[in-house]
């Protein structure tokens, strides 16, 4: 007989259990588990922990642009981590009603995988809880920058930065590699949340602490086995070679420790005892060395001016493990390989282990039912009129009927609405502006839909618009491609694509090229063309589709995502030029032959984010490196305006009727500084936010209609820029646009602009 446990979520397993204890009874139970997606679901027993990756990217696979950020215990990705600075993100993923574990405090945002040069810059971010120190099984590489970060925090009088542990290898085999193991109070979600917030737990890739405890002065550390014991100060710190000798001293420098213990299981430091004043001490830590790589690294102990010693480990409790960093690349709607990955990690003794699916617009934050936590699909409606009362229903899974209703800073109290909804009376007083609606369960698990909710300003102008939504058929409601030909229109995302006829929208899943549509264009005979995730695939007008390979993997350095494709061009010749969204070559389809250019053909680089052809027949491309035009077989660098000279990234580009091309260009790691430059024989114009009325510094999409008008698409709304030189904004809150965050436009056959957002399509007639 199978013992069938729910998974931990809020419901704690008795402390009394040893670590070891625990484990094995979670290993057991896993392994005598059968293999159907609901007996998988059952047996899992470990905890719900779930997180998200998030970049700054526009996209996967975007070359060049800043650190990746881990957000642990998040209630879903941050829909403007894009275009938010480092800071703006970090005060997000820390605002407590984005926590799905709803105790007061917010998630927690890591530093992923830091390199040698990135103390400075993870230093100077307020609210960082911690970075990878122990990384895919390595315990050595970073050791160094995370010592120098401690000592700036030391200095600075600020909390410490603790040491997280992953594996990040996309996988459910490759794992065990390096992971933490935190003493709790009850296995739940909310100690597991408070031990590592409080630095209650040491990261590992090999070698089990049992104990840790402070009596006055002194620090104990006992190993699980007999081990090494390294303690080391402020200023000293493993080196990247495993067999390198310690050298006992007081002081700096790499491999060097303040004392060296072998082959012991317990081992204990005076500091009062060293040879070193508190303000040279500053704090201290302890490696457990078993094999020469193979190191268990504690939180640091901080030294005070009177020599006490802040301790951030519980005296008593259970150890659990888990790894804060891995994905389970599950496809939209694939719930057994989630529960598949935590069975794996079950099986290895590891029942705190997240999943951190990546941001926004790449793969979905899935949410199984089965976690137990709020999940809000949609709020209806999702958008309500300046000063007057309005009747919300938030739809979704698991909301109770007790819950606490949160739109913004207002706590509402909702009552029951058919199939498990809840309805809320929204205050006629609540200012205009965007909301994040949070439904808080008594149990204090928490869902979030962020700016899920527009209060429109009292002189907004719908006139014109027409929105559609999931309750029309769009498919997936979060958009990141649109396109027209003749009477029809095609949008897609992640997980699915849909086709606009006689005023209905039929699902157009099957004909895309793997699991999403990343980029659409209309054929000049009819048609459309889907780039995708794997592949390509052409619809005719006749609704049949052919799904094509670019191939030519061998002219690949690396095989890795070659066939995923981004955003294309045709020029007037017909040729299609298709750029790679993983750095794997320019594909270009002419003659009914598809050729893949990488560097070695000439191209100035193998990653391209934007591609667009001028009546001329010019192609203009951004490549990884800046944007180059190719002119009778030549690639030309494009020169950009001193203003921005740093920004190498071009994310959208649009070309004139006079052959003249518009570039949307950002910086990687500033997403204030950019904007959009008009690139022709007459000179070069520069648009920012600071001489115009642009939405953002990040322009995710350019339209050119056959009018002249100029449309410019943002996380923060549109702007339209008149043929006769005046500028207007749109955005949910002035205008019927559905939703600020716009990814793609199209003009259709009757001049109407459409537009693809986080919240479905949006389609506006001029007046």
């Amino acid at each position: 007989m199978v013992m069938r446990m729910k998974p931990i979520a809020h419901r704690a397993l008795s402390a009394t259990l040893t670590g070891g204890l625990l484990c094995a009874l979670l290993v057991g139970l896993a392994m005598a588990a059968p293999r159907a997606a609901r007996a998988q679901e059952e047996s899992y027993m470990g905890l719900i922990c779930r997180g998200v990756e998030e970049s700054g990217r526009l996209f996967i696979g975007q070359p060049g642009f800043g650190p990746h950020l881990v957000s642990l215990f998040v209630t879903g990705p941050n829909p403007l981590s894009a275009t938010q600075t480092l800071l703006e993100h970090v005060a997000w993923v820390n605002d407590p009603l984005h926590s799905y574990v709803a105790d007061g405090t917010g998630g927690m945002c890591i530093w992923a995988h830091p390199g040698p040069r990135d103390a400075a810059a993870i230093v100077d971010l307020p609210g960082l809880a911690g970075i990878e120190v122990s990384y895919a099984g390595d315990g050595l590489t970073r050791d160094g920058v995370w010592d120098q970060v401690l000592t700036a925090c030391h200095d600075a009088q600020r909390p410490f930065i603790w040491a997280f542990a992953d594996d990040d290898t996309h996988s459910r085999t490759n794992i065990n590699l390096s992971w933490f193991a935190a003493r709790v109070s009850e296995v739940n979600v909310f100690a597991l949340k408070a031990a590592l917030r409080q630095g209650s737990f040491y990261v590992s890739n090999g070698p089990l602490i049992e104990d840790v405890s402070v009596d006055g002065g002194s620090i104990t550390v006992r190993p699980a086995e007999a081990a090494q014991v390294l303690w080391l100060a402020s200023g000293q710190y493993l080196g990247v070679e495993p067999t390198a000798q310690m050298t006992v001293t007081t002081e700096p420098g790499e491999n060097h420790c303040l004392r060296c213990d072998d082959a012991v299981t317990v081992s204990t430091l005076d500091t009062t005892a060293v040879g070193l004043p508190p303000e040279r001490l500053k704090f201290v830590r302890a490696v457990v060395r078993t094999e020469p790589s193979k190191v268990a690294q504690t939180q640091p102990w901080r030294i005070r001016p009177d020599g006490s010693i802040d301790n951030p480990y519980a005296a008593t409790g259970t150890w659990i493990r888990g790894q804060s960093h891995n994905h389970t690349d599950a496809p939209p709607g694939n719930t057994t390989i989630i529960h598949q990955y935590r069975l794996a990690y079950q099986q290895v003794g590891q029942v705190a282990s997240f999943s951190t699916d990546y941001s926004y617009w790449e793969s979905p934050h899935q949410h199984p039912v089965s976690d137990g936590t709020p999940l809000i699909e949609a709020v209806t409606p999702s958008r309500c009129p300046a000063k007057a009362v309005a009747e919300l229903v938030i739809s979704g899974a698991n909301l109770d009927p007790a819950a606490t209703v949160h739109i913004g800073p207002r706590t509402l109290t909702p009552t029951p609405a058919e199939a498990g909804a809840l309805r809320v009376q929204l205050p006629a007083d609540v200012a205009a502006g965007l909301y994040d609606v949070c439904v808080t369960n008594p149990d204090q698990l928490r869902g979030c839909l962020p700016l899920g909710l527009t209060v429109q300003g009292p002189d907004a102008a719908n006139d014109g618009w027409q929105t559609f939504s999931a309750a029309d058929g769009v498919e997936p409601e979060q958009l990141t491609s649109i396109a027209c030909f003749g009477d029809e229109v095609w949008a897609g995302g992640i997980g699915g694509a849909c086709r606009y006829k006689d005023g209905a929208w039929v699902s157009m899943r099957d004909h895309l090229p793997g699991n999403s549509a990343y980029a659409m264009v209309a054929a000049p005979g009819g048609g459309v063309w889907i780039a995708g995730s794997s592949g390509l695939s052409f619809c005719g007008a006749d609704g049949t589709s052919v799904k094509h390979k670019v191939g030519q993997e061998e002219k690949l350095s690396r095989k890795t995502s070659s066939e995923r494709w981004g955003r294309m061009a045709f020029d007037g010749e017909g040729t299609l030029w298709v750029a790679n969204r993983w750095g794997a070559g320019l594909g270009v389809l002419r003659d009914g032959q598809w050729s893949r250019l990488v560097k070695a053909d000439g191209i100035p680089h193998d990653g391209q984010s934007a591609v667009a052809c001028d009546s001329s027949g010019t192609a203009w491309v951004g490549f990884g490196n800046g944007l180059y035009r190719l002119v009778e077989g030549q690639w030309q660098a494009v020169a950009l305006p001193p203003e921005l000279a740093d920004c190498r990234y071009t994310s959208a580009l649009a070309t004139t009727a006079d052959g003249s091309c518009w570039a949307a260009v950002t910086s990687g790691s500033r997403p204030d500084l950019g904007g959009v430059v008009l690139i022709s024989e007459q000179g070069d114009k520069v648009y920012t936010t600071a001489n115009s009325t642009l939405p953002s510094a990040r322009i995710r999409d350019l339209l050119v209609t056959r009018t002249g008008d100029v449309w410019f698409a943002s996380d923060y709304g549109v702007a339209r820029l008149g043929a006769d030189g005046a500028w207007r904004q749109f955005n949910s809150v002035n205008s019927g646009l559905g939703c600020d965050t716009v990814l793609a436009m199209t003009e259709d056959a009757l001049g109407r602009v459409w537009f693809a957002t986080a919240r479905g399509a949006s389609c506006y007639a001029l007046r």
